[in-house]
């Protein structure tokens, strides 16, 4: 890979060129970022929230199937939770939630899933961000993948199902 100051020192490209290739090594180094980052989040599913068999950081897809959370891999293969009530909620629909929701030790932690989010595109579960409650007495959350708190107030705006069927509130 060409360092930004060898590219820069170019008599011969454009201005607009220059740019554009600057744009792109930038663009390149956020998404291994990214990337680190979602595998590091992963790492830490699997400790907290560890499945019957595999691994988060080869999940292909999250579907909640009665009332149990299951993880589809790309060899077709489907494990759950080794600790099945950790999954508490979701928001969506069964066959695609938008988010799922874990409990540890009274911990919520929350799956975003979009595969059209700019993390999503890129992850193979179309994990979009892992944010974690933190035990701040302000109902603060932090994402994991963006390394920010999350306001409780984003949290009050969408609707979770518990996995029995019945509305679920975060607090």
């Amino acid at each position: 890979m060409t360092t930004l100051a060898q590219q820069h020192s170019t008599p011969s490209q454009s201005h607009t060129a220059w740019m554009a290739t600057e744009l792109s090594v930038i663009n390149e180094l956020n998404q291994r970022h990214v990337k680190q980052v979602m595998d590091y989040s992963k790492g830490f599913l699997d400790k907290t929230f560890p499945l019957q068999q595999g691994s988060h950081k080869d999940v292909c897809s999250y579907v909640v199937y009665y009332q149990q959370l299951l993880a589809f891999f790309a060899d077709g293969s489907t494990s759950g939770l080794q600790t099945p009530p950790q999954f508490v909620a979701l928001s969506g629909h069964r066959e695609a939630p938008c988010s799922i929701v874990l409990n540890n030790n009274g911990r919520h932690v929350e799956l975003i899933l979009n595969r059209s989010g700019i993390n999503g595109c890129q992850d193979k579960a179309s994990i979009d961000d892992i944010q974690l409650q933190t035990s701040e007495p302000d109902c603060v959350w932090f994402s994991m993948v963006t390394g920010r708190q999350v306001s409780c107030a984003h949290k009050g705006n969408k609707q979770f199902t518990c996995k029995d069927g019945l509305p679920y509130s975060l607090a």
